[in-house]
């Protein structure tokens, strides 16, 4: 009952706009959704509670332990490469190599990356979900860019991570010692002069890719930079 004209829709203006989208704006836009590339940035600090968890760690996590900003191929939510990724890693869709498709947008995303010093090697991580996937994309990088592909790194125990956690602290906690570094890739990175390329399907809590940074800075990497096809959020 105590409604008024707001004097700013077509309604009350009496300017009515067309419904239809210019060609040239909808191409624009087409455009803007299916470009690839979203950067990731890394975490800096420890989580509060681990002392608790049996992890002598905490506060701001040491630069020489940490990756640098990462990139993805897209975001899970996002329309456009979102779309598609939620298709690629949804719980029931099957393992396999790479696509031409994937692999063409990661190459766009990896030229459009303005990193201080190009990479020098490309590793893994290790998965149980999607090898395929991974070693494919990782291999084909390294093939495209000239670069040695020094292989995966390895579960410390049958059960890989374990159990996902409630929060962040009981996640790294489970984490921490999940990983490891094989002898032959501690080798290989000890022989580089550039930063380590680490590749993977995924980033949702980035507690993987900051214990994989660690474990290859601690290894002799210059320097380490997350690549995945898909943040969560």
């Amino acid at each position: 009952p105590d409604a008024v004209p707001c004097g700013r829709c077509d309604n009350c203006t009496g300017q009515h706009w067309p419904d239809e989208v210019p060609q040239a704006g909808a191409a624009a836009a087409r455009e803007r959704l299916l470009r690839p590339g979203v950067e990731v940035e890394p975490r800096r600090m420890w989580p509060a509670g681990l002392q608790a968890l049996g992890l002598d760690v905490s506060g701001k996590i040491p630069a020489d332990l940490t990756a640098e900003p990462g990139r993805a191929l897209g975001r899970l939510t996002d329309v456009g490469w979102g779309t598609r990724l939620r298709a690629l890693l949804a719980p029931d869709a099957p393992d396999g190599p790479v696509t031409e498709p994937v692999a063409g947008a990661v190459v766009k995303v990896l030229t459009a990356w303005d990193w201080d010093q190009r990479p020098a090697g490309v590793v893994t991580l290790p998965s149980r979900t999607r090898p395929a996937l991974i070693t494919s994309l990782g291999g084909r990088i390294a093939a495209i860019g000239r670069l040695p592909y020094l292989g995966a790194l390895g579960y410390t125990s049958p059960d890989g991570t374990g159990p996902r956690r409630h929060n962040s602290a009981q996640r790294l906690s489970s984490l921490w010692s999940a990983l490891e570094v094989p002898p032959e890739i501690a080798g290989a990175i000890n022989g580089l002069n550039g930063p380590v390329l680490v590749v993977d399907d995924r980033i949702e809590t980035g507690w993987t890719a900051t214990v994989a940074a660690r474990l290859l800075r601690e290894a002799g990497a210059p320097a380490v930079l997350p690549l995945v096809l898909a943040v969560s959020s």
